[in-house]
């Protein structure tokens, strides 16, 4: 038998933070990014398996019609949750709400911990930044000799 411990995470908001993730509508932001890339295609096989399951089930008590709207209503739904619940990309919305992280160590749990804090310290200081977003800024950039432009271009500066 694993051990799973289980790390909450919630951001709690006043209410001119709150106004500010509407009006930029930060809920939709990434906060952390992770590439998955057979995720996608386990929760389509684990949905699959539902809807198989509830295909059989459905389909003999309730007709082979509303047994495969039910079982498809099943399948989709089984793979999204485990998507959502398997998923490592954390979006300002999960943490809205709240979210569970589920860690196989302790070692995971308190690195995760801290993740989310520099993440959450991370987001804290754009909404800081976003209080003086209203107005317009103007910068001169003063060309360059083509030489020097070169140079910067090719940095990437």
């Amino acid at each position: 038998m694993r051990v799973n411990f289980k790390l909450w995470g919630k951001i709690e908001l006043d209410e001119e933070e709150q106004g500010l993730i509407n009006r930029y509508d930060f809920d939709k932001a990434v906060l952390i990014a992770a590439f998955q890339p057979g995720l996608l295609r386990r929760a389509v096989i684990i949905g699959a398996g539902a809807f198989l399951v509830g295909l059989l089930f459905f389909g003999a008590m309730a007709g082979p019609w509303l047994g495969f709207l039910l079982a498809s209503a099943a399948g989709i739904g089984t793979g999204f949750w485990w998507f959502n619940e398997k998923r490592e990309t954390v979006y300002v919305r999960d943490l809205l709400h709240g979210r569970h992280f589920s860690c196989d160590s302790v070692i995971e749990l308190a690195r995760k911990e801290a993740w989310l804090t520099t993440i959450v310290g991370f987001l804290r200081q754009v909404m800081e930044s976003a209080k003086h977003w209203d107005g317009t800024e103007s910068h001169k950039i003063v060309p360059l000799p083509k030489d020097e432009a070169r140079q910067v271009i090719l940095r990437g500066l």
